[in-house]
Order: C-alpha cells, then structure tokens, then sequence
C-alpha cells in the first residue's frame, strides 16, 4: 500500500487559497457605490450646501459636500448633466469631466436650466 505524503498536499492546497485570494482580492474589496470624492463628473456649487447629501438625477449618482459635488459617468452632454446638478443643488460655478471644464458659456446655459 502507497501512502500519500500529506504535508506536499497541505502545502499545494494552501499555495491555491493564497493565489485565489490574491487574484479576487482587490475585486472582493471594490465598494458598488460611488465614493465621494470620487466620479466622472466634478462640480462646485455657488453656495456651500447645509449638510451633505446625494442625489441620483437622471441615472448620475452624484455625492455632495459642501460646495464639493461628484458625478458617476452618463451618456449625456456636459452641459446638460451640469443643468439637472443645478436645478435641484443651486447655481454651479464650476463644471468638469474627463474631456474638461466647461466655458463661461457652458455654464450660463447650465444655471439657466
């Protein structure tokens, strides 16, 4: 009869749990909700809000703080994620995504939304 050396088994098994934990790791970490300070979309209002708040306006999850607000990403113009911002949080004095900020036009026609 063969006998199965069991310390090489524990030593395998073990090497696996390390190398799956290291690999799922950082996706098992990831939070699902949008973090503030953190977004697609970035804005400072005109007027620091009373107390923090989030809204969800048009599919943007937006987290505000202050005169501090982010957006996650939508499929919608600049200006116009920028309009729905500031028809329920007040006058926006700063606009921005990834591609830039918005001009003194952009953000006349965002406040007058």
């Amino acid at each position: 009869m063969t006998r199965l050396p069991v310390r090489p088994a524990l030593g395998a098994l073990a090497a696996f749990v390390l190398s799956a934990a290291t690999l799922i790791g950082p996706f098992a970490a990831a939070p699902a909700y949008a973090q503030p300070g953190s977004g697609y979309y970035r804005a400072e209002l005109a007027a620091p809000l009373a107390e923090p708040r989030q809204e969800i306006l048009n599919g943007v999850v937006w987290n505000c703080e202050g005169t501090s607000c982010t957006g996650t990403k939508s499929g919608s113009r600049a200006v116009i994620v920028c309009g729905k911002l500031a028809s329920k949080v007040g006058p926006v004095a700063r606009f921005a995504d990834a591609s830039g900020e918005l001009d003194a036009d952009g953000l006349a026609r965002c406040n007058k939304s």
